[in-house]
Order: C-alpha cells, then sequence, then structure tokens
C-alpha cells in the first residue's frame, strides 16, 4: 500500500486529520497500530468513539455569488457546539467549496471529507455532512433563498418569471415563498409532483386507522380521494394556504401578482434543509 493509502486507513479508524495521520505514521515508520496509540496519546483519535452518535443538531450555510448558489448541512451532536464559531466557519468553508464547485457529488467527495476529519476533532462530537446544493437559475428565472434564524433550517427556491416583470421584485417574492416552504415544512410543489410510494403509504395509513375505528370497506373507498387530496392541501406549496392568509393559496396569491407584474410567475423547484 502506498502512504496515502495507509493516511486513509488511519483515518477512516481514528478520525483524525489527514496531516496528523501523516505525522503519526512517519514517526512510527509505518506501523499502524503504533500509529493509533501515537494518536491517541495526542487526544486526536476520539472521533473515532464518537462516530455512532446520532448529529440531532447542526447549522445549514447558504452563499451565493450572484448568479449561483450553494446550499451546505453540517450536522452535529448539541446545540452548544452548533454556535461555536468553529463549527459556523467550519459550515461556511464547506458552503465557499460547494458554490466554487458545481456538478460535484459532494456526499462522497474527499475534500469535503479532508476538512470535516481535519475540524472535527476540536468539537469533541461526531459532526457529519447531511447533504449540499448548488443550484445555478435557467435563464429567465430568479432565485432566493431563507435561513431561518436558529441557522437550522433553510430554503432554496426558483421561480421562472415570463413578460415585463420586475426582476427585483420577482425576488422579492421568490423569498418569501423560500420563507414559506420552511415555516410550512412544505414538501412539493404541486400535487402531481407527490411520488405515489408516499401517497400509498398514506392512503394505508389511514385504511388501518379507519378499519380500527370500525368502517367499513367500502365506506374507507369512498373517502380515500378526499384523503389525498387532504394530503395535497396540506403538503403541496401551491395548494397551501398563504402564511398571511390561510384562506387564500399560494397558487392564487402568485396569480394575482403576475396579473399586478404584468406577467407570469411560476415556481420551478425548491429545495429545503
Amino acid at each position: 500500500m502506498s502512504l496515502m493509502d495507509d493516511i486513509k486507513t488511519l483515518r477512516d479508524k481514528t478520525g483524525a486529520g489527514m496531516m496528523d495521520c501523516k505525522k503519526a505514521l512517519l514517526e512510527c515508520k509505518n506501523d499502524m497500530e503504533q500509529a493509533i496509540v501515537y494518536l491517541r496519546k495526542k487526544g486526536l483519535a476520539a472521533m473515532a468513539k464518537r462516530a455512532d452518535r446520532e448529529t440531532k443538531e447542526g447549522r445549514v450555510a447558504v452563499k451565493t455569488d450572484g448568479k449561483n448558489f450553494a446550499m451546505v448541512y453540517l450536522g452535529c451532536e448539541t446545540d452548544f457546539v452548533a454556535k461555536t464559531d468553529g463549527f459556523i466557519n467550519l459550515a461556511n468553508e464547506l458552503a465557499d467549496y460547494v458554490l466554487a464547485h458545481p456538478g460535484v457529488n459532494y456526499d462522497t467527495d474527499e475534500t469535503i471529507k479532508a476538512k470535516i476529519a481535519e475540524e472535527a476533532p476540536k468539537f469533541g462530537e461526531n459532526t457529519t455532512f447531511k447533504g449540499a446544493y448548488n443550484w445555478t437559475p435557467a435563464d429567465g428565472a430568479v432565485m432566493a433563498y431563507y435561513v431561518h434564524s436558529d441557522n437550522k433550517k433553510a430554503s432554496l427556491l426558483e421561480m421562472a418569471v415570463a413578460g415585463n416583470v420586475d426582476k427585483t421584485k420577482a425576488a422579492e417574492i421568490a423569498r418569501g415563498l423560500a420563507m414559506h416552504t420552511v415555516g410550512m415544512q412544505t414538501g412539493w410543489i404541486k400535487a402531481e409532483d407527490i411520488p405515489q410510494e408516499v401517497i400509498d403509504k398514506e392512503l394505508d395509513i389511514y385504511k388501518t386507522q379507519a378499519l380500527n375505528e370500525g368502517k367499513s370497506e367500502q365506506a374507507i373507498e369512498k373517502m380515500l380521494p378526499g384523503k389525498v387530496k387532504k394530503f395535497a392541501k396540506e403538503n403541496c406549496l401551491l395548494e397551501q394556504g398563504t402564511i398571511k392568509d390561510n384562506k387564500k393559496t399560494v397558487a392564487d396569491y402568485l396569480k394575482e401578482e403576475s396579473n399586478a407584474l404584468g406577467g407570469t410567475l411560476t415556481v420551478t423547484r425548491f429545495v429545503r434543509f
């Protein structure tokens, strides 16, 4: 095996940074077991013991260069660590990296893994890369994002703009809708976007509950279309009520704004952490 292979193996076993692993192997003349002991003595191998701990806290970071937008989610174990300068800086560094490297498989990217492995031991907690997106708005579209005040929830949203519409105003509307998807925990844009397996799962849950309540199979079947419609209304952006007026759907709101601006506004995609 090459030195780089040994460094990777040692890093996988200990969670220590690449440079620390390299130094340990050189000091211990490539003896893997002695290198592990070396790192443990320096307190750099502790992360291996934490690798199976859940990372329910964390931070979302969003960066843009004015055209491209990057959103990253970095996980940790406690809210305390998520608020430290080191953790915040790491999340921002990863967002900068994602912004500068479009089209990469971020889940397997070695640079991202190395950055986290290098910094994670300083936090004393399991630190995980939860995911990332790098989006460029399509021609004629605007893109906006919203990050909640706790930095744990965020959304990135693209909206196609047709006609003589003020792009600044359109971007404001897009940001408001991004905020809506965070607040309402929106899952999809429209009912047709809901995967069939999700619908099947929801219907199975409803059927079981209804049968347990003593409803007949015939009565349940008649009620299923209404249940699907209700699920879509609760989870699809265009069918949800607006935050300011829940009697007005987002679809109605977009139609009103489109008419007022003399064009057409259409949400084409969004992603939410």
